[in-house]
């Protein structure tokens, strides 16, 4: 008859096989006998195991005891001669009579590496279809006026509909505020500006659409200044700080036309909301470093130079929800 090959090992490649006083355990109880022996190379012999069994690995040890009772203990070890990961301790009471030998049989269950189940659902989703865009009263607003946008949205499936407003582009980040399907846009510089909406539904799956938003200058919103005007309020060696960031600023030289204003240490700043508090429309030009800032106001910079106004488009540090702005020591241009 040929012998068998053995199944799955996973991390074994020996057993140790304890025998303890049969009212001890596995692992507190002292060794009457012990043995560590290496996995057979054939599969365990078929009329050891149940009807239907075959292929299982084993190890075998033979001990020679005193007649009595005894607790036997098989723990799977791997080559370091640490317990199995996989396989258990396997354990049994056994008698043992004189001038015979008791055979028996300890089954190390393995946790193996079982399968698992995939159950395929392939569905389709239509995004949403943006069905309208209402802007009231007008796209066309000063910097005064707000317009207030409302999109009308379905979907072919039926889901539920939610959406995220935002800008794409313009010369200053305006005010955008969202709820639900309406938004209301205003912003504090003129020039065209464009906006968009996506419609999105439960599946997380959008349509975009995109559409302008022309602001133009309003000069005296409703009789308090702002918005930027004809005709600066920028005196030399005016000082302040940007409302958000705290960075203080200087006037260096000023006029009804244009301003320059210079970073009176190194900050971050919001440049054309300062120039519209200086009562000019926006920012221009921009750029510098220490060596040519004005700095404190007509005197020497951080680095002991004369300031000159270099706008060479340095300090570009982005956008935020107040609009573009520039960082560390840098200068700018306010305009009309």
């Amino acid at each position: 008859m040929a012998l068998s090959t053995p199944g799955p090992t996973y991390d074994v490649s020996a057993i140790n096989i304890k025998v303890v006083n049969a009212y001890e355990s596995c692992y507190y109880g002292e060794a009457i006998a012990e043995a560590t022996v290496s996995l057979e190379e054939e599969a365990l012999p078929a009329d050891l195991i149940p009807p239907g069994g075959e292929n299982h690995p084993f190890a075998d040890a033979l001990f020679v005891l005193p007649p009595g009772d005894y607790w036997v203990c098989a723990t799977p070890q791997t080559d370091a001669g640490a317990p199995s990961s996989h396989c258990h301790t396997a354990e049994g009471y056994v008698s043992v009579f004189g001038g015979s030998t008791t055979e028996t049989t300890l089954v190390s269950h393995c946790t193996g590496e079982p399968n698992g189940g995939l159950d395929v659902i392939a569905a389709l989703n239509s995004p949403p279809v943006i069905d309208d865009l209402d802007i009231a009263e007008s796209k066309f607003i000063t910097t005064c006026e707000e317009a207030t946008i409302t999109v009308s949205a379905s979907d072919p499936d039926g889901d539920d509909v939610w959406y995220e407003w935002y800008q794409i582009s313009g010369p200053s980040w305006g005010a955008l505020a969202p709820a639900g399907a309406t938004a209301t846009f205003s912003a504090p510089v003129a020039g065209n500006y464009e906006l968009g909406v996506i419609a999105y539904d439960t599946w997380g799956y959008g349509t975009s659409l995109t559409f302008p938003i022309h602001v133009s200058l309003e000069e005296d919103c409703g009789g308090g200044g702002g918005g930027g005007g004809g005709g600066g309020g920028g005196d030399v060696c005016r000082s302040g700080t940007d409302g958000a960031t705290g960075s203080a600023w200087v006037v260096c030289a000023a006029d009804e036309d244009s301003a320059w204003v210079s970073a009176d240490d190194q900050g971050y700043y919001h440049l054309d909301l300062i120039c519209q508090e200086l009562g000019y429309a926006g920012a221009g030009a921009f750029g510098g470093t220490c060596g040519s800032v004005c700095g404190y106001c007509e005197g020497t910079t951080s680095c002991e130079r004369p300031g000159q106004r270099i706008f060479d488009g340095y300090g570009d540090c982005g956008v935020d929800e107040l609009g573009r702005f520039i960082c560390y020591t840098v200068q700018w241009e306010c305009v009309n």
